[in-house]
């Protein structure tokens, strides 16, 4: 019993630490996809923190829609940035410059606590996307 609490112990931080993820904010993929975030969809649970990596000068990360009482977030223009989600819920966000070529990504953090809002916020914001219109579409239909 002593050494079972003592491996808990032992374990528990470990199993606490909040995870990092990276998005890729490309021009082209190795598939030929041009701007976008790879991947475009991640599900992650309160607390992580996303590094977002821009392939060149010309991309960053900028919060879109967020839940009721999230952060909203601008990374500079070619610069790696790290951000934390604490809220729970669906962030849209988007390459700033290339919002018009459908360069948007889906952050799901723990559950979708705000999923109708966003569906319902993205059917007036995607009148703005010229190109990659329906990627995106698809990309928020990942949420669950």
């Amino acid at each position: 019993m002593k050494r079972l609490i003592i491996t808990l112990v032992l374990l528990l931080p470990t199993l606490l630490v909040a995870k990092e993820h990276q998005v890729k904010l490309l021009t082209a993929n190795a598939s030929g996809q041009t701007m976008i975030m790879e991947p475009d969809f991640l599900k992650i649970s309160p607390g992580d923190t996303v590094r977002f990596i821009p392939s060149d000068a010309s991309h960053n990360a900028q919060s879109l829609l967020s839940p009721k009482g999230g952060i909203t977030f601008n990374t500079p223009m070619g610069k790696v940035a790290v951000v934390e989600f604490k809220q729970e819920g669906v962030f849209l966000y988007k390459c700033l410059p290339h919002f018009a070529l459908g360069m948007v990504g889906v952050i799901q953090v723990g559950n979708a606590v705000n999923l109708a809002d966003v569906k319902t916020q993205w059917q007036t914001l995607q009148a703005g996307v010229v190109m990659n219109k329906d990627r995106v579409t698809a990309t928020i239909a990942k949420i669950k």
